[in-house]
């Protein structure tokens, strides 16, 4: 077909060239004859590209040419009917990716790299209250939450976030940002509001239980310490000992359950308070020097001043290191405050029996137990790490633990550089 252009553009110039040619013969004038042919041949061909130019601009009929220019039109005709039905077949796609998007229950807001609103649902519009006109703005003017500025700021979208909004009405949503191609990202909504408010319920009657148990337990624990110190028979003094011990394990689960709740319930959203660590590690090594027979080796060089909560930071340094006196086997308890480049370590470390790979990943979860036989002879509620884990989420961090069998363990945490008060 190429060729054939060619030819056919070679041949009709020649005609017109040799028509020219030939009447310049007849008149004796063969040059002027040459020269008037090649001059029309150009003249057609300067038409034929003026009606291409005009075609292209939408405003004239295709040319009809039979050499090169022709061959070019029926080329560009094809191509671009190929492309109006592979265009036709991508919106019929796009328009049901659309329909199946906003199908969806759970809010979609497609975003580009730099946080700019490029499209979202409908699902999006009622949970985040956005409007047609919103496409285009920042979607950090739009959610003014600081827990979610917060984590769209971080960069680290691996974890999902869960906040309120208020706009109509409350509702407590759930946030997943994923990276989309190059330049965008994806953030789906959730709405979480009935889990929220059944969690709630959740919490409140484990609250008012344990509330409500602390008083008979507190008159059940009285009297069996009150008949400890009277006379009684070996086989009942016995039997007292043992009801007084699960009493007082009673009272410690009521009062973890109380703590736990408190944490689970609390506002992150409150002010901290200054709390210097040193002086904070000092109390809680004093309190618990006596509570076995492993040393606690407490070191920190300097004053560490953080923004944070006393009584939840003491909850988190008295429950790691009572584990790891009961679970130190006598030997000696690090303990240690250090500055990193991440802010500032504080770590607890035993030389004791270790924990197996397999359950670490576990032990922030309540009541889970490594070795239940174990249990039952250090005792201990199994909430001590599930506290640890709550408290430790409201100063912007996380337990790691590290640990090998029959060579101890360690449990550590960071406190980011927002927290510390220079």
């Amino acid at each position: 077909m190429h060729q054939s252009a060619w030819q056919g553009e070679l041949t009709k110039t020649g005609v017109v060239i040799a028509l020219g040619l030939a009447s310049g013969w007849t008149v004796e004038q063969p040059l002027y004859g040459l020269l008037a042919g090649v001059s029309i041949a150009l003249v057609i061909s300067l038409r034929t590209m003026g009606a291409l130019y005009k075609w292209s601009y939408r405003q004239g009929a295709a040319p009809q040419d039979s050499g090169l220019i022709g061959y070019s039109v029926d080329k560009l005709i094809r191509r671009e009917k190929n492309l109006k039905g592979k265009l036709a077949q991508q919106a019929k796609q796009l328009r049901r990716y659309n329909q199946g998007i906003e199908s969806l229950h759970d809010g979609v807001v497609v975003i580009d790299k730099e946080g700019y609103i490029t499209n979202f649902n409908a699902a999006a519009s009622r949970l985040l209250a956005l409007r047609k006109e919103d496409t285009g703005q920042h979607i950090k003017n739009l959610i003014r939450t600081p827990r979610f500025i917060k984590y769209f700021d971080k960069g680290d979208y691996s974890d999902s976030l869960q906040f309120d909004t208020y706009n109509i009405t409350q509702l407590s949503v759930q946030v997943q940002i994923t990276q989309f191609g190059i330049d965008q990202k994806v953030m789906l909504i959730r709405d979480v509001t009935e889990r929220k408010r059944v969690e709630t319920m959740r919490q409140n009657f484990i609250a008012d239980v344990s509330h409500e148990l602390r008083t008979p337990l507190t008159v059940i624990t009285g009297y069996l310490e009150m008949f400890s110190d009277m006379e009684l028979p070996n086989s009942l003094s016995k039997a007292m000992g043992q009801m007084n011990s699960q009493g007082q394990r009673m009272k410690s689960l009521v009062n973890d359950l109380i703590e736990l709740s408190k944490l689970e319930s609390a506002n992150t959203e409150r002010a901290g308070e200054r709390l210097n660590l040193q002086n904070l590690g000092h109390s809680v090594v004093d309190q618990l020097q006596e509570y076995g027979e492993s040393q606690i080796l407490f070191q920190c060089d300097k004053e560490f001043t953080i923004d944070g909560f006393n009584d939840e930071m003491s909850s988190v340094l008295s429950n790691l290191i009572t584990n790891a006196v009961k679970y130190g086997n006598g030997s000696d308890v690090q303990f240690r405050i250090e500055e990193n480049d991440n802010g500032i370590r504080v770590s607890v470390s035993d030389q004791g029996i270790g924990i197996p790979p397999e359950h670490i990943t576990r032990l922030t979860e309540r009541f889970y137990r490594v070795d239940d036989s174990r249990e039952s002879t250090v005792g201990g509620s199994g909430l001590g790490l599930a506290i640890v884990k709550h408290a430790l989420e409201h100063h912007d961090t996380w337990l790691e633990v590290e640990s090998e069998i029959g060579k101890g363990s360690t449990f550590s945490f960071v406190i980011p550089q927002e927290r510390v008060i220079h």
